[in-house]
């Protein structure tokens, strides 16, 4: 999702106070959506962009799932609510299923594609 932050009402502020090393990663990451994206006769660019993605099973995670989820609720710009693994595993499943699907898919995307697999 983080990707994604120029796009979305003060990316670009929060990026920029951003430590180096966050930057240059997310910098890396556009650079592959970039890439995949400019060949879409060769392959159909589907790029999945989860925020933070959690299981049951992932304890280390547990406790900011409920920031996350809270700040996206009351609307702030930068921060998108988190996904399951199930939920981005049965999306990325869908997604390779329906030949309609392309471009970026952001967590409300994925819950819908997630519909699809049951």
């Amino acid at each position: 999702a983080e990707a994604g932050w120029p796009d979305v009402a003060l990316g670009e502020q929060v990026e920029g106070v951003a430590p180096e090393w966050l930057r240059q990663y997310l910098a890396a990451k556009r650079a592959v959506e970039a890439n995949i994206q400019s060949s879409p006769d060769t392959i159909r660019p589907v790029i999945f962009r989860p925020s933070l993605i959690w299981s049951w099973t992932k304890f280390d995670v547990l406790p900011v799932i409920p920031f996350f989820n809270i700040a996206n609720a009351l609307g702030v710009p930068f921060v998108d609510k988190t996904v399951t693994v199930s939920t981005l595993s049965k999306s990325i499943i869908a997604g390779l299923e329906d030949a309609s699907v392309s471009g970026v898919q952001r967590f409300m995307q994925m819950e819908q594609l997630e519909k699809k697999i049951g």
